[in-house]
């Protein structure tokens, strides 16, 4: 009887120990079951981490954007007062402001001599007080630039295919070459296949309006338009009340040319206040006779408004909703306009 007893106990304990391995094996492979799933991600997981990663993005991009504009505007507002700064020091010098063309146009009972007929604008006269002789120095004033003939291309091309960096805002996205279509038949501003540069401001004729009156050119009501120098008596409203010089978008094209280098009626470094700001390229009122549609607007790529340099030096951010009289007074040296508040009434 004492075998068979042993017999048993034998296999209670050979089962004990198979139900203990199973046991064993089983917790084993739970845990590397565990070990997988905590390595890694159910799709529904992956799918809401994508979710908030996007959620987030679109939360900060804004924030980001905003911040390089504030960037941008900052230098835009920096440059305008360089430009500012050099329109002072030139009337240090010289008793005067430039002039916002150096010459005339074809008008010989004006500019008898056709050397005196030139389209010079105020930018190129303050290189020199801007740090920029050797740029103003590679100029041929003899021949031009931008005069009644044909010769002074090729004695100024290098010279008016100079980008210069003050004269550009980083906000804006003109091409740094003007339109070469744009007065392809005038021989005093072919540029026979050469390039101008462009620039994003203008010095500020005043509030005339769109038309071909001479009035535009030689009697503006503003600081810089055709031959005329102004002091600074001449500016009564007071220079802290007087924008010099704004900003234009477009510059490359046609309805809104702005070569650095040279002033045009309307157009290039001659705008006005007549348009709302930011009226864009090619809208009404405009000026057609040019055989494009220009209406001499101020305008900018901030969002909002436009930054201007007063005749004091410092630079103001004028809104799109400035009242239009408030505006176009702002412009005009000697008008006599109360300046009320620059929000639309």
């Amino acid at each position: 009887m004492t075998i068979p007893n042993s017999m048993a106990t034998l296999r209670a304990r050979e089962h004990r120990d198979n139900r203990v391995a199973v046991f064993a094996a089983d917790a084993a492979g739970a845990e590397i079951d565990a070990g997988d799933r905590s390595g890694g991600f159910t799709l529904i997981e992956l799918l809401v981490v994508i979710a908030i990663i996007g959620i987030l993005i679109a939360l900060l991009l804004p924030a980001v954007q905003a911040a390089r504009e504030a960037a941008r505007r900052a230098q835009c507002t920096n440059n305008l007062k360089q430009i500012g700064l050099a329109l002072a020091n030139y009337e240090v010098s010289f008793k005067c402001y430039p002039p916002g063309r150096v010459g005339c146009d074809g008008d010989p009972s004006r500019c008898p001599a056709a050397a005196s007929r030139v389209g010079t604008s105020a930018l190129v006269t303050i290189l020199p007080f801007m740090e920029l002789q050797t740029l103003y120095d590679s100029f041929d004033f003899s021949d031009g630039p931008w005069t009644y003939n044909g010769t002074w291309v090729t004695k100024n091309a290098d010279a008016i295919g100079q980008t210069v960096p003050t004269y550009l805002c980083p906000s804006d996205d003109s091409e740094p070459y003007a339109n070469p279509l744009t007065f392809a038949t005038a021989s005093h501003y072919n540029t026979q296949g050469r390039e101008a540069a462009t620039g994003n401001y203008s010095p500020v004729a005043g509030s005339s309006g769109v038309t071909a009156s001479s009035t535009v050119k030689y009697a503006g009501d503003g600081m810089f338009y055709y031959l005329k120098a102004h002091r600074i008596r001449d500016v009564t409203d007071g220079l802290s009340k007087t924008m010099f010089v704004g900003e234009v978008v477009a510059s490359h094209t046609e309805e809104s040319s702005n070569v650095w280098s040279r002033a045009v009626r309307l157009m290039d470094c001659q705008r006005t206040t007549y348009n709302p700001l930011n009226t864009k390229p090619g809208e009404p009122e405009y000026y057609s006779a040019y055989g494009f549609k220009v209406n001499a607007a101020f305008a900018s790529k901030h969002p909002m408004g436009a930054n201007f340099v007063f005749g004091d030096g410092h630079v103001d951010f004028i809104t799109d909703n400035i009242n239009l009289l408030t505006y176009r007074a702002l412009s005009t040296r000697r008008g006599g306009e109360p300046i009320g508040n620059l929000e639309e009434d």
